[in-house]
């Protein structure tokens, strides 16, 4: 089974006061494992969105979204919590890292949430950061790792659960274009072998990174670039 994840015809719609605002209009895609997909559009496009429904962060207004095969929609938010923890990755462009905690505590903290056992999640922590290059890093504290230093803690905090999603949003938006290209080689790496990597941007040099490219303008999602000139 080579898809981890589908929006089927799901659309997001938000009320304030009178107004219906659009945010996604209805879309549908499926997401496979060995591959990353670039998710691009300029910010209020609606990509976050999109983000944010496969993320299980959000439900869709209309449409359906499935998970491993499981449809999201109408659980609650313990079985939420669960199916997120189990099969999605989140990195996100402000690393999320836990100040007083070091680079391998701050990885081992989802697998101390799923209940196993210390020693096991020490192990695997390291693993994880070893496979991002961050060995010789992992009694540091956030604040004295550099941007790209962190941003990899990040990605091996979200590799270590094994989820079969990772989500990315904008990961290369605080980084120099060294670090961008480094964290980029992590994220390709990691889509072949056996996740499906998703990441959000509006930087369009990471399109060399890609498998594909989902387009999101105004709402509306394509794998076909819209006209507009800032998309080429």
């Amino acid at each position: 089974m080579d898809i981890v994840a589908s929006v089927k015809n799901a659309s997001k719609q938000y009320k304030t006061g009178d107004t219906l605002i659009t945010a996604l209009q209805s879309t549908s895609f499926d997401f496979r494992r060995n591959e990353l997909t670039l998710i691009i559009g300029p910010s209020g496009s609606g990509k976050t969105t999109l983000l944010s429904l496969l993320g299980c962060v959000i439900f869709p207004t209309a449409g359906e979204v499935f998970i491993a095969d499981k449809l999201i929609n109408g659980l609650n938010q313990k079985e939420l919590a669960d199916v997120r923890l189990k099969n999605i990755g989140f990195v996100f462009q402000s690393f999320n890292l836990l100040a007083p905690l070091n680079a391998l505590e701050n990885v081992m903290q989802p697998l101390i949430l799923m209940g196993i056992p210390k020693s096991e999640a020490k192990k695997r922590s390291e693993d994880a950061l070893i496979k991002v290059g961050m060995e010789d890093r992992m009694k540091n504290l956030p604040k004295i790792l550099s941007g790209g230093q962190q941003q990899r803690v990040a990605i091996a905090r979200a590799l270590v659960t094994e989820p079969s999603l990772m989500l990315c949003d904008e990961p290369t938006a605080a980084l120099d274009i060294k670090s961008v290209s480094v964290v980029m080689e992590e994220l390709k790496m990691l889509s072949t072998t056996g996740k499906s990597v998703a990441v959000v941007t509006h930087d369009l040099r990471l399109k060399s990174y890609a498998d594909r490219i989902i387009y999101v303008n105004d709402g509306v999602a394509s794998e076909t670039a819209p006209e507009d000139a800032h998309f080429h």
